[in-house]
């Protein structure tokens, strides 16, 4: 039998993510807009039946993300007001997510890159806001 998510687990666990990412204080609220935009896309992968080892696998390379974003956001100042989904857009696209500083393998930033790919649909799929 297939091992459900803790979506309460899951949410209180990326409600710390905006501190742990935050080398100000003024980062917070930025890391906070970047998971507010990342939550629908765990729920959607909920959802749609995926195992909770592929859900939480996603889920480290959603937090990893975050950070690399507010990293780039400290040499471009201007993108400090974008929204949750404006940031990630910036960052990732069909071809995955940025290059990231702290995975040590090409294998390991191939698998960032599938959730950059992977988010980036998802997020493209969307309806426009209203």
């Amino acid at each position: 039998m297939a091992t459900t998510i803790n979506l309460g687990k899951l949410k209180k666990e990326m409600e710390g993510w905006p501190k742990s990412w935050a080398g100000f204080n003024s980062d917070i609220p930025i890391g906070q807009r970047i998971v507010q935009t990342m939550y629908p896309f765990l729920l959607a992968m909920v959802a749609e039946g995926y195992s909770k080892t592929t859900i939480n696998r996603h889920a480290s390379n959603l937090w990893l993300l975050g950070g690399e974003i507010i990293h780039y956001i400290h040499t471009d100042l201007e993108m400090e007001e974008f929204t949750g989904e404006e940031l990630i857009l910036r960052f990732v696209d069909e071809e995955g997510g940025p290059y990231s500083r702290h995975l040590a393998t090409e294998q390991e930033q191939k698998r960032f890159d599938a959730t950059g790919k992977k988010l980036y649909r998802f997020l493209s799929q969307k309806p426009p806001r209203a």
